[in-house]
């Protein structure tokens, strides 16, 4: 068998371990788990807030009554009620919301809404509106002004706003929904690093620190290198990682045509082109995403590789989980003040790289030497730190198979003596 097809062996074992496990159906269907918890709550809380309430118009202006029953969006009116007491006995028996008093005088229209705690939320502010335009035309007809220029005293100024950015010094203009999308999809990409590191780091120490000492080791090593057997395992964890995203991938696409025409959805992604979301995390974003899985990857062999015993990983890996926090929270930040000089420091340490600089490239605040430099960077950075896992591997392999051979070496020795003596 050779050398490759070795590698293969190792990568196939350790990957159906892991997919055939409890633990990796568990980590798949909790994150579903909680978006349709989290989903069904905004859902519920939506559909709670958007009925509408019924209301009474108390009023003998027959104009006012005729345009707030054009508003059928925002409430509806009950017409069989016309007093305050009917008002108030329907209230009472939790059939009315609430009533509307309008009165003028001199052309001031005044009103007031009634309404109780329990009662479906109305928007007070449409309604305010609404009087204030009647009231507005009555004072602009009592002044003799005409109908244009009603409409353009009333008409609201055009206030236009531009984000630009000096290249090279020369002004360029930025495109804010295309940054807000930006920024978004590294958002996506920090919580997707986040989430993988707190699932998968103490799996890839278990996976590195299993065998050690023991018999089985002895047996793998006579077959296989220890190099081939360490990437053989880093190996297969990384492609149980690429199975679960593949999986969400799968499920998002299936999901899709049934959720986009619900109001929430749409209401969350107004604005958002998807295709560009999409292109920009196939992007340079894509490229910190992947680098970061593997450096801290690597990492996660590390402190694997430094422990004896697999009770230990749990507690190896937690500095680890220490920088990964750490670099989500400067990510935060970072989407926030992208323009701080933490910040900007931060986007060049390999374990923040991932987390911060995304949102340096999604504000532009950041050239496009200087994302060279934080990829090249990285990518060193894993590799060394790779190499060093694989060192602290080999040695502490090396030390337990010896010891094992050692201890079988003596076994044998005393079995002969006893054997001697007979």
């Amino acid at each position: 068998m050779n050398l490759l097809n070795k590698f293969w062996v190792i990568v196939s074992d350790v990957y159906k371990k892991n997919v055939k496990s409890f633990s990796f159906l568990t980590m798949v269907l909790s994150p579903i788990v909680m978006l349709l918890i989290i989903g069904g709550v905004v859902y519920f809380i939506d559909q709670t807030e958007n009925d509408t309430p019924e209301i009474a118009i108390l009023t003998t202006d027959q104009e006012v009554q005729t345009l707030l029953a054009t508003e059928e969006d925002q409430f509806t009116i009950n017409k069989e009620i016309t007093t305050k007491e009917a008002a108030e006995e329907a209230m009472k028996q939790e059939e009315l919301d609430g009533y509307l008093e309008v009165s003028s005088e001199n052309q001031l229209v005044t009103a007031k809404y009634v309404d109780t705690s329990s009662s479906d939320t109305l928007n007070v502010t449409v309604l305010s509106g609404l009087l204030t335009a009647i009231q507005l035309n009555r004072k602009a007809a009592e002044y003799g002004l005409t109908q244009q220029e009603t409409k353009e005293l009333i008409s609201p100024a055009n206030l236009a706003t531009e984000t630009i950015d000096f290249e090279n010094g020369e002004i360029r203009s930025q495109d804010s929904t295309a940054e807000t999308i930006k920024m978004w999809s590294s958002y996506i990409v920090g919580i997707a690093i986040f989430i993988f590191i707190i699932n998968y780091a103490s799996i890839i120490g278990t996976e590195i620190a299993s065998e050690k000492g023991t018999r089985i080791m002895e047996v793998i090593l006579s077959s296989v290198s220890s190099t081939v057997h360490f990437f053989g395992k880093l190996a297969g964890i990384l492609l149980v990682c690429l199975t679960q995203i593949i999986i969400y991938v799968i499920l998002i696409l299936i999901a899709y045509p049934f959720v986009k025409n619900m109001k929430f959805i749409q209401e969350l992604l107004q604005g958002i082109d998807l295709g560009e979301l999409l292109s920009n995390l196939i992007g340079t974003t894509l490229i910190y995403f992947v680098l970061g899985i593997i450096l801290y990857a690597g990492l996660a062999a590390f402190f694997g590789s430094l422990v004896t015993k697999i009770e230990d990983v749990n507690k190896a890996v937690t500095p680890l989980i220490f920088l990964a926090m750490i670099g989500f929270y400067g990510g935060l930040f970072a989407f926030a003040s992208p323009n701080q000089l933490i910040v900007k420091v931060g986007s060049y340490i390999p374990f923040f790289t991932p987390f911060i600089m995304p949102f340096r490239v999604a504000s532009e605040t950041v050239s496009t030497v200087g994302i060279g430099i934080s990829i090249v960077v990285m990518i060193v950075f894993t590799i060394l730190f790779t190499l060093l896992s694989l060192v602290m591997y080999r040695s502490n392999v090396l030390v337990y198979s010896d010891a094992g051979m050692m201890k079988t070496m003596k076994t044998s020795w005393s079995i002969l003596k006893n054997e001697r003596k007979k």
